[in-house]
């Protein structure tokens, strides 16, 4: 089948070049917001300040801390250096992260075919908006999203090298825990022993090593710089509470449960909300539409659930595709969770070389118009502008989404051949 001449520009050196400098552009202009703008860099450089300070890290003020505890290590190695030269090196990390995650996960996912280029400009096209939205909120869903894909790249020779980063990864926000379901399904029970050892490890941690350090802050209230460079000629401080920590061996895994976990029935917990003003995660969509005739955690429990199923019958069928099947493990998680959000949805850049390369080398037209629609209702803000206000606009990211997944779902059971 001959490959139409503009798909094959995007392989050639003039397109190349035109690619990279392009991003070389992007990340500058990025560079440069990361040091004049505030975001959640600064919540975890203060919830590292309060960890090695003594002070409780989960508390309710304007930006609160939901991560797990041990996110709140995840500066410790920079913080010595100061705040300029941690948020520097952060963003260094990132970019050195997203690099090195786009060219694992197109050298596992694509073939040697002439459209493999098209492919890969295509899903980073569709998956900018949420690379966009990881740099400009200042997030960790990069390092999320490599750690996952690196270790999914190895769990077919080291399996348990593999779950040792995907627990890292689950460590520092829940987006990942769906993983260990793949070394249980995979029968790779020592990956899996060690992805939940592990985890429990990194959970009990911070509680385990808060004797280390001494509290030695008297104030109520601390300031964190708000950027790097001045914005309108003066650098913004942010202003954190500082609160003693409570008594007792686990008081940090009981300060973290009380603000994100409890069922108590005196407060909301930000994972029952139900409303929003853009419902991106399917609890959410399924939460609100069944209303409050069906319990909040049912509603949780209910998707894991099926979600579950479905990739038991996925590994089942196609136990030799462990990195696409690893790709819908991630996202998975992604779709259900209570604050999903942009960020988060990078998970989908895998599920969008997988489908786009099956189009595009087929030449189906009605793969591509399908996948275009979708893809831009999920990457393209404008798109979705286009939808007439009302439930189906409030929700449509996420549905756009879960569409995704289930194409490349049945996508996986349909194609390659099955091994035992």
């Amino acid at each position: 089948m001959t490959t139409p001449r503009f798909l094959q520009w995007f392989a050639s050196a003039k397109a190349r070049w035109f690619w990279v400098g392009l991003g070389v552009l992007v990340t500058g202009v990025l560079f440069y917001r990361y040091l004049v703008h505030d975001g959640d860099f600064d919540v975890y450089w203060a919830a590292t300040f309060r960890y090695v300070h003594g002070l409780k890290i989960h508390i309710y003020e304007q930006n609160v801390f939901t991560y797990p505890t041990f996110a709140s290590f995840m500066l410790l190695p920079v913080y010595p250096l100061g705040y300029t030269a941690g948020k520097i090196l952060f963003f260094a990390v990132n970019v050195i992260f997203l690099v090195g995650a786009v060219y694992v996960c197109q050298r596992e996912v694509l073939y040697g075919s002439a459209v493999r280029a098209a492919t890969l400009v295509i899903a980073l096209l569709f998956s900018f908006r949420s690379i966009l939205a990881v740099f400009n909120n200042q997030q960790t869903d990069i390092l999320i999203f490599g750690l996952v894909i690196f270790g999914l790249a190895a769990f077919a020779r080291v399996p348990v090298l593999a779950s040792t980063l995907m627990a890292i990864a689950a460590g520092l926000k829940a987006n990942p825990l769906f993983m260990v379901l793949l070394p249980i399904y995979k029968k790779r029970w020592a990956a899996a022993a060690v992805f939940l050892g592990l985890t429990v490890v990194l959970v009990a941690a911070p509680d385990l090593a808060k004797y280390a350090v001494s509290d030695n802050w008297r104030d109520s209230s601390f300031t964190v710089p708000g950027s790097v460079l001045p914005k309108r000629d003066t650098v913004p401080q942010g202003q954190f509470k500082a609160e003693a920590i409570a008594g007792g061996m686990w008081s940090y895994l009981r300060e973290h449960y009380e603000m994100t976990l409890s069922v108590s029935p005196d407060e909301v917990r930000w994972w029952q909300d139900r409303g929003s003003a853009g419902n991106q995660s399917l609890y959410r969509i399924a939460a609100t539409r069944l209303g409050h005739a069906v319990p909040s955690n049912i509603v949780l429990l209910g998707l894991c659930s099926g979600f579950a199923l479905l990739l038991l019958l996925a590994s089942r069928v196609r136990k030799d595709a462990v990195f696409v099947l690893g790709l819908l493990f991630y996202t998975a998680f992604v779709l259900i969770g209570p604050q999903s959000s942009k960020p988060h949805f990078i998970a989908f850049f895998g599920l969008l070389l997988f489908c786009w390369q099956d189009a595009l080398a087929k030449q189906s037209w009605w793969k591509i118009v399908v996948l275009g629609v979708l893809s831009s209702l999920l990457g393209i803000k404008a798109a979705a502008l286009l939808i007439p206000q009302g439930e189906l606009a409030r929700d449509i990211v996420g549905l756009a989404g879960l569409a995704i997944w289930l194409y490349s779902y049945l996508l996986l059971l349909v194609s390659g051949e099955r091994r035992s």
